[in-house]
């Protein structure tokens, strides 16, 4: 395999796992399921007895699979004295269809030496041309045939919002005409978080989701205490939903002079 051919598949991994807290599990078909409920206004998989985490979280997938919207998401990792030490901004913009979308990926941090990784990225379902920064060779842009599910695995960060609840346990904090709020500040199972790479043994943690009655979940905030080789980090994530039904995803000017790759040269 040619070194700008390996770029290539090493992009395509950073951008597969680069949204996720969360470890991933099997391939899971979302459909609808028996939901527990209290009365109306409450999201499926929520009562005031109980979350059903993968129940919620597939109502949230399959919902915005239907429409086109804008996902947000941020990441920080902090040491005891507010320095950031890992910083990550993910956007993507997602069209109804869910093979056309376009994403900008950013992220710095200081865990080897000090790093900064940016990428933008298009697909259409078909093809998906990148661009980055590559340190000796300046910026680059290619192109390469869609393989699977194309350089986003979980549009719609299904798996990490289904990991997040069966790590916590989480209870309804608040009821409107809106949709409901869950918070939580209790681990049941930490293993179901994949923590941020040399960051182990998490715990106080605190999360809040606001949920729509179609089991959305417009907005996240999960943060938590951990470790980080021999220093104590605090560690934030943060998800934000916006311009469901009126996010537009066009192909970028520089995607016309991209180069043309092939994962198996």
């Amino acid at each position: 395999m040619t070194r700008a051919v390996a770029a290539v598949v090493t992009l395509a991994l950073v951008l597969a796992g680069c949204s996720g807290f969360v470890q991933q599990d099997s391939p899971e078909t979302v459909t609808p399921a028996a939901v527990p409920t209290d009365g109306v206004g409450y999201p499926p998989g929520v009562s005031d007895e109980a979350v059903v985490p993968p129940v919620l979280a597939s109502a949230h997938a399959r919902t915005l699979a239907t429409t086109n919207y804008t996902l947000v998401s941020r990441q920080r990792v902090t040491d005891s004295n507010g320095t950031v030490l890992r910083r990550s901004d993910h956007t993507r913009h997602v069209a109804a269809n869910k093979t056309t979308y376009a994403g900008q990926f950013r992220q710095n941090g200081t865990e080897l030496n000090t790093f900064t990784t940016r990428i933008d990225y298009w697909t259409n379902g078909s093809i998906v041309a990148a661009r980055y920064d590559e340190r000796s060779n300046g910026p680059q842009r290619v192109k390469w045939t869609v393989r699977d599910d194309g350089p986003v695995s979980d549009l719609s960060e299904r798996r990490m919002i289904r990991g997040i609840g069966e790590a916590v346990d989480l209870s309804v904090a608040d009821r409107s005409d809106g949709g409901v709020v869950l918070v939580g500040t209790r681990f049941t199972d930490p293993d179901r978080l994949s923590t941020p790479l040399f960051v182990s043994a998490p715990r106080n943690v605190s999360v809040r989701l606001r949920v729509s009655h179609d089991g959305t979940v417009s907005a996240l905030r999960l943060a938590f205490d951990a470790e980080r080789s021999d220093q104590q980090v605090r560690v934030t994530q943060y998800l934000r939903l916006r311009n469901v039904g009126s996010t537009t995803v066009t192909q970028p000017k520089w995607v016309t002079n991209t180069t043309q790759r092939s994962l198996q040269e």
